[in-house]
């Protein structure tokens, strides 16, 4: 508490001096560009060495910083007075952007290979690896959940194509062969692609730069559709000594204790239009039909895109071999009975 006080104190005394400094009525340049300097440069300084070092905090917190104080030096700063500091981010944001990139690329590399070098003794798929390998930098938060997030997007859409997924027949179901989603995706790829060109050039023609922007949203959208109709075929549904994976590709998931399980029956049918249950998780796509659904003793935990994170009571899934799931479910339930009697 006391540091934080000190690093307040100090940094109302760093960006309210320099307000105060820059709006009087004789300016110099050479104190234009000190404070400037300053505020961009000591601010995240004082940040890191009161708050981010002593609290262990992951060092992506010092770019967070170092934004937060250059957005703070674009406001104190009188527009009369900002063409250093617009000299100053022309040629060191690109430098920094770049650096961070190369630096977090490098991290999870890194991070990676450190873990896999390590016996853990489970069977884990590569982002499972990357979380449990990135968790000591990044904490179990957003930031953490974000990255996984995109870097799942472009691992599956990318990195994947010329391998086979690793399915067991003892342990694990596929749930992609029966669904419609190869359909939606050649759908939607074909939709983004055509109204990417069209909508383009429409918009060249007011803007370039929204225009831009628009294509690489696009690009992003078929990236995502992509990865996860890839995804879908590289998680399958996961049953274990005592627990169940359920999954939607990157999506979502969850991992069930097959104790927790009070009972497995047929689903009801649901059309497009009709409300999802918070309470229930849906591992399908909408215009699937869904199979069975697995009713919870306790509520367990759902996972999602982006940290995501919602308790349900019950499970609404399909699958290639949805009765021999369920089949295996029930005997493993029959198995710990006998075990217990």
């Amino acid at each position: 508490m006391k540091r934080l006080s000190i690093l307040f104190l100090l940094l109302t005394v760093l960006m309210g001096g320099s307000y105060y400094a820059l709006r009087l009525e004789t300016v110099t340049d050479w104190l234009t560009i000190t404070l400037t300097l300053a505020m961009i440069t000591v601010g995240p300084t004082l940040i890191y060495f009161l708050l981010i070092k002593p609290k262990a905090m992951p060092k992506l917190w010092i770019y967070l910083s170092f934004l937060a104080c250059l957005g703070a030096a674009y406001l104190i700063i009188p527009s009369s007075q900002k063409g250093y500091l617009n000299t100053i981010l022309f040629w060191l944001l690109p430098v920094i952007e770049v650096s961070v990139v190369l630096i977090v690329i490098y991290g999870i590399v890194k991070s990676v290979r450190t873990y896999r070098s390590v016996e853990t003794g489970e069977k884990l798929n590569f982002l499972e690896v990357v979380e449990n390998a990135l968790k000591p930098k990044l904490g179990n938060g957003f930031i953490l959940h974000a990255v996984l997030t995109e870097l799942s997007v472009f691992y599956y859409s990318l990195f994947v194509w010329f391998k086979k997924p690793s399915v067991n027949a003892n342990d694990t179901f596929t749930y992609h062969k029966d669904s419609q989603i190869k359909t939606i995706v050649i759908l939607f790829s074909v939709l983004i692609v055509v109204e990417g060109v069209l909508f383009h050039f429409l918009l060249q023609r007011w803007s370039e730069v929204v225009a831009w922007i628009f294509t690489v949203l696009n690009a992003y959208g078929l990236l995502y559709i992509i990865g996860l109709y890839n995804s879908v075929k590289f998680l399958p549904h996961v049953i274990g000594e005592n627990y169940l994976i359920i999954r939607l590709g990157y999506q979502s998931s969850i991992k069930v204790d097959i104790h927790n399980i009070a009972r497995t029956q047929v689903a009801e049918t649901h059309s497009i239009t009709d409300k999802v249950s918070k309470d229930t998780y849906y591992s399908l796509l909408t215009i699937d039909s869904p199979q069975y659904e697995i009713i919870l003793k306790e509520p367990a935990l759902m996972k999602g895109s982006y940290g995501k994170k919602t308790y349900v009571n019950s499970v609404v899934f399909r699958a290639d071999d949805s009765r021999e799931l369920v089949e295996s479910i029930e005997s493993i339930q029959l198995s710990n009975s006998n075990n217990m009697g």
